[in-house]
């Protein structure tokens, strides 16, 4: 009797049982739970179907909301992972999860269902057919959770089939694109990071623009990728992307030579001077100032680099080379040397620039008149010239022209030969330089005294450029002056002078001439070529020294006059001294002693005739005094035959005679 209790008992919870399973499968969902909940009351833990009622149940409870429901469920299928209903209870419990907001668990329960290989591919088991729209509710939620929490960990391939599969949002579409970029599919990533971006203005836009661009770049859409960092640069969320956005939108700028890279650029060194990306924009800008000439343009961009690395300083040191190098041109010899000296005092960053600005310091130097230092820059720029790419200065003829000039000046004319007879040897050089440095080798030995050396130097100058030869010539006539060949100088001058009419040396060649007329004593001659010079080039610099000379002839002329006449005056008083020193003993009537003195003069030479006569004439005053009536008489007839002056001696010797 018990047994058949017992049996008709089972039978009732079977029916129950199968009445509730019903239910779920019409969607009565509450009633179907009570009447789980009976069952599992009214049997034990082993009993015909529980496993399957106690699924039902927690279906019942996730349809119904019931609180716990997500934990519960967790556990059962642990318990019974065989069950033909844990893989679509693993399901809703996820969606549980989902819905509370619980998306880290639920991503552990999917990433660890998933390696379980549970799965609701195939269609639901009998009585949750009725539940496949709900099963399938969250899939896509949970997929594109699951995409973004793998994109987030680096996992980008694996990231790409849930969000390629998942719910679609703007921030799983951003995350698929970078998935994409990230895999090297550019085409994807410009495509999708472009729907990501759409018309907003957060950091997500800004960083999927900045993307878009660098994906369009590979595509080689420059014209796309410039609109795309132009979008990025102008937002403001994030300065690190706005300053890498800018950075790309000037390189696209400059690749295509735009008008406004310039512009682009000197913003991006104002806003980001300690960039990372400040020295490349840096060298862009500088590139395209240099192109323009612009070198102080170029100078200004360098010095917004607030950290310049060593390709930098390089840049730096050509620009202040180049402007040094321009500001020489305009002759603002300062201006060069103190470029120069910047260029230099950065090291030997660039060898070429560092070599060169040697040279324009040395140039400047010499300019200046010192030239001790040029002569020490130059050589300086000579020796690194050597040890630049090229092998020597781009300059290194006019180094080792100004080089022999600086010698020269400090009279060093071995050494300044030495460096001019290079510049004859250089086929390079144009013929007027080579010329040039045979004049300076000629002016050396000139200097020197070595005349026969200087000659064939000036006569190579000739023959090497012969516009340069006036030069020459008139160097070839002054060795000949100096040599007191006058004449010969005189014939060079007048070649010279054939050869070459309009000659700038004219001046000075007949300045020259007219020296050399003086020197031999011809002085009309002298006189007629420095009145020329005063006429043909009057207020040049021959011509003031033209009438300098005629000056000096004139004062010599009459310096010449004055001595004559001092040394007659001279002359006559010494012949007059005896006369009157006679005449004084005569009137004292000391005759004797009168005679004496007179004939002593007379025998010693008295050097005026005048005088002479005069002592004569006393001499006959003293024989008339002593009664010597005849000699007195043939003295003044003597004296009257023989002077031959138009003078008072005349009347003289009449009176007495009378």
């Amino acid at each position: 009797m018990l047994l058949s209790w017992l049996m008709a008992g089972a039978a009732l919870c079977m029916q129950a049982q199968q009445t509730a399973v019903k239910a779920v499968a019409d969607g009565h969902y509450f009633g179907a739970r009570q009447q789980f909940e009976r069952f599992l009351d009214e049997t034990d833990g082993g009993a015909k179907g529980r496993e399957e009622v106690e699924a039902l149940s927690l279906v019942c409870d996730y349809v119904l909301g019931n609180p716990g429901t997500a934990e519960r469920m967790g556990e059962w299928v642990k318990a019974h992972p065989l069950s033909q209903y844990a893989d679509v209870l693993c399901v809703f419990r996820r969606n549980l999860l989902v819905k509370g907001q619980r998306v880290d668990e639920a991503l552990e329960a999917f990433f660890e269902d998933e390696a379980k290989g549970f799965s609701i591919d195939t269609p639901l088991p009998y009585p949750l057919t009725g539940l496949s729209d709900e099963a399938y509710a969250y899939q896509n939620v949970i997929y594109r959770l699951a995409g973004e929490r793998l994109y987030d960990e680096g996992k980008y391939e694996r990231a790409l089939g849930y969000l390629e599969a998942g719910e679609k949002t703007r921030t799983s579409q951003y995350k698929q694109g970078m998935c994409y970029y990230n895999m090297g599919k550019f085409d994807a990533a410009y495509a999708t990071l472009l729907e990501s971006a759409s018309v907003d203005q957060d950091e997500m836009a800004q960083n999927a623009w900045l993307h878009a661009g660098i994906a369009a770049l590979q595509l080689s859409k420059k014209s796309k990728a410039q609109q795309a960092f132009l979008n990025a640069s102008k937002m403001t969320p994030n300065a690190t992307l706005r300053e890498q956005a800018l950075y790309n939108y000037a390189l696209t700028l400059h690749e295509q030579n735009a008008s406004t890279t310039v512009t682009v650029m000197e913003q991006f060194l104002k806003d980001y001077p300690t960039s990372q990306y400040a020295t490349p924009v840096s060298q862009c800008l500088t590139e395209v100032y240099m192109k323009k000439g612009n070198y102080s343009k170029a100078l200004s961009a360098i010095n917004k680099v607030q950290s310049p690395d060593a390709s930098t300083q390089a840049d730096k040191q050509k620009v202040l080379y180049n402007l040094a190098f321009q500001e020489l041109g305009k002759n603002n010899v300062q201006e060069a040397l103190t470029y120069a000296t910047q260029a230099i005092g950065l090291g030997k960053q660039d060898a070429e620039a560092y070599a060169e600005s040697y040279y324009v310091k040395g140039d400047c130097n010499y300019r200046l008149g010192n030239y001790a230092q040029a002569a020490s820059d130059l050589n300086t720029a000579i020796n690194l010239g050597g040890q630049t790419p090229a092998g020597k200065l781009k300059n290194s003829g006019y180094a080792l022209y100004s080089l022999g000039y600086a010698l020269f000046k400090q009279q060093k004319y071995n050494a300044a030969i030495t460096q001019f007879q290079k510049i004859t040897e250089m086929t390079t050089a144009i013929a007027s330089v080579r010329a040039d440095a045979y004049n300076r080798i000629g002016d050396s030995y000139l200097n020197m005294r070595n005349y026969d050396e200087a000659n064939a130097n000036y006569a190579a100058a000739k023959a090497t450029d012969h516009t340069m030869g006036d030069y020459s010539m008139l160097q070839q006539a002054y060795i000949e002056g100096l040599r007191g060949n006058y004449d010969k100088k005189v014939d060079i001058i007048n070649q010279m002078n054939a050869e070459y009419p309009a000659s700038s040396q004219a001046a000075k060649a007949l300045y020259e001439q007219g020296r050399a007329f003086v020197l031999s004593g011809k002085e009309d001659e002298a006189a007629a070529v420095f009145s020329s010079i005063s006429i043909r080039y009057p207020g040049s610099e021959y011509a003031k020294k033209a009438g300098e000379e005629l000056a000096n002839m004139a004062a010599n002329i009459a310096i010449q006059d004055s001595i004559a006449a001092a040394q007659d005056s001279i002359a006559t008083e010494v012949a007059k001294a005896p006369v009157v020193a006679a005449q004084k003993l005569f009137n004292e009537g000391e005759y004797q002693q009168a005679e004496q003195q007179l004939n002593k003069a007379i025998d010693n030479g008295i050097g005026k005739p005048y005088w002479l006569a005069r002592a004569f004439i006393l001499l006959s005053d003293i024989y008339k005094a002593e009664g010597r009536e005849v000699e007195a008489k043939q003295t003044l007839e003597s004296l009257k035959a023989n002077y031959k002056e138009n003078d008072d001696i005349q009347s003289m010797i009449r009176q007495r005679m009378q």
